[in-house]
């Protein structure tokens, strides 16, 4: 694919809004590598809420949509592409993704922890796990050739990290933030993220250039740049994030994307050294799990960024596809019962287990089952008012020693905030640069 920048200028005042679609997490998992559909059922036994069963067709009509809604900048993904960095995941996933470049759509793509040499790598047959090939860093960018790496404006030597020219006057840079070179059988797969002092080097000095030339940078990590959660923090955020959050402020740097959480959250980071600036991370909730939604992202020139998630409609696809699955057809209700029933039976259980009475490990475990959705999607803004005032709410406080209530009291914190939209100002004449704009839609 020949992907060229996009040509902002129309005139001499006049310039183009750019706008990408935002994905991460998306776990593929190839049939090759799970001919008989078993994954699916380690992760109900698991709890997971990641919805392997139906991971590929939400991954087809994310593709269907981002074609659909032709955005000019292109498709981000933000890491962990695959379900554990199997080479046939990778490989199909590709396959599918060429028909958004078919529709001379560019994609650009960074690894997740999950994607290279992972030693988790299996084959899923007749309950059995067989070991299979993983891909190593060079043949993650083999494969993604035509998604980023291809037209790159500049490629670290040390990672596949990278720098684009999506317009005149904004660069993306694409970092990848991954620990896998330590990755063996005994420890097969690093959950934290970091930098390299190389990558450092090579970062600084395309952040120095952007800022020379007067263009505006967004940049993309697999894992947060800050904290996003007082539980869930340790692996996820990025090892001495302060550092990168210096850098950000130092060549103004206002907007960071990520991943690996698989929440949706929206934090800003804070610089010490340069007038405490603002720096905002916004992570993107994986697209396979509940409410299974991806963002738009919209950059106007000398104005604003606007991101906004938005839910794939899975419905509306199998009912265009004439799909018959029951589930398909009625996808949102089927993905929220989903995250719903697997929270509430770990939960049931390990309480059952604090010698507490069915009826309150009952009410106890709808609880945390309500919340757990609306923390992934963003939304625990829209119902915290009626778990706040709830019977159930209040027996957590009978086991106030366990993990879970500290989990529950770190969502409830979320409970004012909305993370879902973001409107940050890229004004400077009037001193509001990186600022967060009031939102109109939220009137």
């Amino acid at each position: 694919m020949d992907s060229k920048k996009i040509n902002c200028l129309k005139g001499d005042d006049e310039i183009d809004n750019i706008e990408f679609i935002v994905a991460t997490d998306l776990h593929y998992i190839s049939p090759k590598a799970d001919p008989e559909g078993e994954l699916i059922e380690i992760c109900k036994t698991k709890g997971d809420l990641k919805q392997m069963r139906y991971a590929s067709e939400i991954i087809d009509v994310l593709i269907d949509e981002v074609i659909k809604y032709k955005p000019n900048g292109g498709l981000i993904i933000c890491g962990d592409l695959t379900y554990n960095g199997e080479m046939v995941s990778h490989i199909d996933l590709m396959k599918k993704l060429q028909k958004i470049i078919d529709n001379k759509i560019n994609i650009y793509v960074i690894p997740g922890n999950h994607d290279i040499k992972n030693y988790n790598a299996y084959k899923y047959k007749a309950s059995q796990k067989v070991p299979i090939k993983s891909v190593f860093p060079e043949m993650f960018k083999q494969i993604y050739f035509n998604c980023g790496y291809e037209n790159a404006k500049d490629l670290d030597e040390n990672s596949l990290s990278y720098v684009t020219e999506i317009s005149e006057d904004l660069w993306l840079v694409m970092l990848d933030t991954n620990f896998y070179q330590n990755n063996n059988w005994k420890n097969p797969v690093a959950i934290k993220g970091i930098l390299s002092d190389s990558t450092y080097e090579w970062l600084e000095k395309n952040l120095k250039e952007a800022k020379e030339k007067n263009k505006k940078v967004i940049t993309v990590t697999h894992h947060s740049l800050v904290d996003h959660n007082d539980l869930m923090n340790k692996g996820y955020t990025l090892e001495n994030n302060q550092r990168l959050i210096e850098l950000y402020a130092k060549y103004d740097v206002i907007l960071n994307l990520s991943g690996h959480l698989h929440i949706q959250h929206i934090k800003p980071g804070y610089s010490k050294t340069t007038k405490k600036r603002k720096i905002y991370d916004v992570a993107t909730s994986s697209l396979v799990v509940c409410r299974n939604q991806y963002a738009t992202l919209k950059y106007k020139p000398k104005k604003e960024i606007y991101y906004k998630t938005r839910v794939v409609d899975v419905s509306r696809w199998a009912f265009k596809k004439g799909i018959l699955d029951n589930n398909l057809l009625h996808f949102n209700y089927y993905s929220y019962n989903y995250a719903y029933t697997q929270t509430y039976k770990k939960i049931y259980f390990e309480l059952l287990r604090r010698n507490l009475s069915e009826y309150e490990a009952k009410m106890m475990s709808s609880t945390l089952s309500k919340l757990n959705p609306a923390f992934f999607s963003g939304t625990v803004v829209e119902i915290y008012r009626i778990i706040e005032v709830s019977d159930n709410y209040k027996i957590w406080s009978l086991v106030s020693d366990i993990f879970y209530h500290k989990y529950i009291d770190s969502i409830m914190k979320e409970k004012k905030y909305d993370h879902n939209t973001l409107r940050l100002s890229l004004r400077e004449d009037d001193g509001s640069f990186g600022e967060v704009i009031w939102n109109k839609d939220k009137g």
